[in-house]
């Protein structure tokens, strides 16, 4: 009987032993939890959400770029300058050295002036239309009549010229005519004049007819000094 109560009370004692080995793995485990739950980073630091709105660009949603820069004013310095397409100013007269030449072609029954004008202002300007012109005789100014002819307008570089003819006719009639004495001529919509030696011939004739005795071409209407 003694010998029975031993060894059941070493069973009980190896027992107790076993369970209190596996209360510790237990515990062990659930302080390694409790330690890798206190040492983890907060739940914001996790998913990698923004920071902080003091900390964003104003103006920028959470997470997002910084916001991209204004496009440049429209309306500042440097509209208009060279390669926006801008239309150059028109030829003014002090923008033009003005001279004329006879440019008549041996033979031709209608004599012509060709009147040159030439960009010197340094810029590009255009230039469209009819000039005006008078010739200035004995017998009072003569003013020229246009041609039924279209001028799609030209622009003049810097140094460039352009040309307008004066045709009129000869006087073959033997008698004086009507002398020539000079030539004036405005460009297209200007005022200012510039007065010239006239080239041509030293007189029109005094005739009676309907038909005009001088007309001129748009600008263009002549190329190099020739009819």
């Amino acid at each position: 009987m003694r010998t029975s109560r031993i060894a059941v009370t070493a069973a009980a004692v190896v027992a107790g032993l076993s369970l209190s080995a596996c209360g510790g793995d237990g515990n062990a485990t659930n302080a390694d939890s409790a330690s890798s739950s206190s040492n983890s980073p907060p739940a914001e630091e996790q998913t990698g959400s923004a920071p902080d709105s003091a900390e964003r660009p104003e103006g920028g949603s959470s997470g997002s770029a910084a916001p991209e820069k204004a496009a440049p004013d429209q309306g500042s310095a440097g509209q208009g300058s060279a390669g926006t397409g801008s239309k150059p100013e028109r030829c003014h007269t002090d923008d033009l050295t003005i001279t004329a030449s006879d440019a008549t072609i041996g033979g031709d029954t209608t004599k012509t002036v060709a009147v040159t004008l030439l960009n010197k202002s340094g810029r590009e300007c255009s230039i469209k239309g009819f000039a005006g012109v008078n010739l200035l005789s004995s017998e009072g100014a003569i003013p020229a009549t246009r041609r039924d002819q279209k001028d799609d307008g030209t622009v003049l570089k810097s140094g460039e010229p352009t040309y307008f003819g004066i045709f009129y006719k000869a006087n073959e009639s033997g008698g004086s005519g009507v002398k020539i004495k000079g030539l004036v001529v405005t460009p297209p919509d200007e005022k200012k004049s510039v007065t010239l030696t006239w080239p041509g011939e030293p007189s029109l004739p005094v005739t009676d007819s309907p038909d005009p005795s001088v007309e001129i071409g748009p600008m263009g209407s002549v190329g190099q000094g020739q009819g």
